[in-house]
């Protein structure tokens, strides 16, 4: 038990020591994993001595779902961000590409109004002559 502990324990300075040092494009998410195995490490540490040796595993475990829990949180924020992004910059080139509508109705409105309208013509064809069902002729 305690051999695991240890090997625990210079795992997480080990990987503390990579994620600090190491230039990493999001520190942010380095952070989060750096400082939840320091932790794992720190309470693993403390139930050794008081705890069986089954508690402080389950306590290792519970620590690493909560980092992990953590990282993909932000995980999720930036990939939501990212699709704003996208989202905002296809609607700008959509604006670029498009001409102004209400320029081109405007110029179709007034031709409307001057063609003259049609009339029905007064002589029945076709299926004109047949009245509605039901409504009696």
């Amino acid at each position: 038990m305690i051999k695991l502990l240890i090997w625990l324990m210079i795992t997480a300075v080990v990987m503390a020591g990579v994620v600090f040092f190491k230039k990493i494009e999001n520190k942010k998410k380095a952070y989060i994993v750096a400082i939840g195995s320091l932790f794992a490490a720190a309470v693993a540490l403390w139930m050794q001595g008081n705890f069986a040796w089954h508690m402080s595993l389950l306590a290792i475990l519970g620590l690493s779902l909560v980092t992990a829990l953590l990282f993909m949180k932000m995980e999720e924020r930036e990939q939501q961000e990212k699709e704003r992004l996208k989202q905002e910059r296809k609607d700008r080139k959509k604006q670029a590409v498009e001409p102004p509508k209400p320029a081109i109705e405007a110029e179709k409105a007034p031709e409307r109004e001057t063609e003259p309208v049609k009339e029905k013509s007064e002589k029945v064809f076709g299926m004109e002559s047949i009245g509605p069902v039901g409504k009696g002729n």
